[in-house]
């Protein structure tokens, strides 16, 4: 086993669109010193042995026995620094991932964190923690909505420990409300095999796949100090007859939608469109995606259908539901997902 495995692993889920968008999902592979991490803003896509940062795991496990402040600002700041602190030396240019205390705590060998839409539509669903017990019975931890980082870190942290207390075995599916999952393995194999089951196990409750199938469609787009790209497809056409059918995609449902194009706006037409958004749904029309660039407008377009995918899975376990206010909130003020779309842009 080794860091190019880590690679492999990282490339092939990272190239499916299906489960990374963007700079999305974080990796990792330990050994009894060492954690290897995927960089803050790198694409697993195309991500190399060099995008990874090596963390000494002893200095990782002593920030657990650290009091941060109760200010949630300067506590961040003060998680920050203790991470950076636990980089091997050679390794100061590199900025780990954001859950890199939470790829700690797991035992196995590799953990892969991605934000498949499909699980997503359990994970952002009414009724998606119920349906995980239907589904997966005690298989599986569910975490509800948490801020990212090491709040998230000590959430999963205990339920981990309670998992094993109660099974006597170690957890290796972590559904994340309102944001993905953690699959962990000690080989390559073991991770796409539990991979595999999860999606096996959610398929036969879908009872409407998204339809993406293209529009043609021309209008005058508006002037902005960037780019604007115009998108039409079927799936959307669904949620634009009026401002009523665009409500299950009014919002945003996990960290990386708010991180890219924030809440969507809906507009009764062009004239009306507001160019301070960056993404708009325009009635009858489509959507209409603002950024400084072509490559970043297009990242808009498809995180907004990854959005039109979650809500058409979430139909099935009663419906979609967004991210909690006071969460949209920390992503929109933390300085990690600021950072994290500015290295991936």
């Amino acid at each position: 086993m080794s860091v190019q495995q880590l690679v492999e692993i990282s490339n092939y889920y990272g190239a499916n669109p299906d489960f990374v968008l963007a700079g999305g999902g974080n990796t990792s592979y330990k050994t009894d010193e060492f954690l290897y991490i995927k960089g803050s803003g790198t694409t697993l896509a195309t991500i190399t042995a060099d995008g990874f940062v090596k963390m000494d795991i002893a200095a990782l496990k002593n920030i657990w026995n650290t009091t941060f402040s109760g200010d949630e600002a300067e506590r961040e700041r003060q998680v920050l620094a203790d991470l950076m602190a636990a980089r091997c030396a050679g390794e100061e240019s590199k900025r780990p991932s954001v859950e890199t205390s939470l790829h700690q705590l797991f035992p196995q060998t590799f953990v892969v964190h991605t934000h498949p839409a499909l699980i997503n539509g359990l994970t952002c669903a009414k009724d998606g923690e119920a349906w995980a017990k239907k589904i997966f019975g005690d298989d599986v931890i569910w975490i509800q909505p948490t801020k990212p980082g090491y709040i998230l870190a000590a959430a999963v942290r205990g339920e981990l420990e309670s998992y094993k207390a109660r099974s006597g075995k170690d957890a290796n599916i972590v559904f994340l409300a309102n944001h993905g999952v953690f699959i962990a393995g000690n080989t390559l194999d073991e991770i796409k095999a539990t991979t595999d089951k999860v999606v096996s196990a959610i398929m036969p409750h879908i009872k409407r796949v998204p339809d993406f199938a293209p529009i043609q469609r021309t209008a005058e787009l508006p002037q902005t100090d960037g780019v604007a790209v115009l998108e039409c497809n079927a799936e959307l056409d669904r949620y634009i007859a009026n401002s009523a059918a665009f409500a299950p995609i009014a919002s945003v449902y996990t960290p990386d939608h708010m991180v890219y194009y924030k809440i969507p706006a809906f507009a009764e037409d062009m004239a009306s469109l507001d160019t301070s958004k960056r993404a708009v749904a325009v009635k009858g029309i489509g959507l209409v995606a603002m950024e400084a660039s072509e490559k970043s407008a297009k990242i808009i377009v498809d995180l907004f259908n990854d959005t039109m995918k979650i809500a058409a899975y979430a139909e099935n376990f009663g419906g979609g539901a967004f991210m909690p206010d006071w969460l949209i909130d920390f992503i929109n003020n933390w300085e990690a997902e600021s950072y994290r779309k500015s290295i991936s842009k």
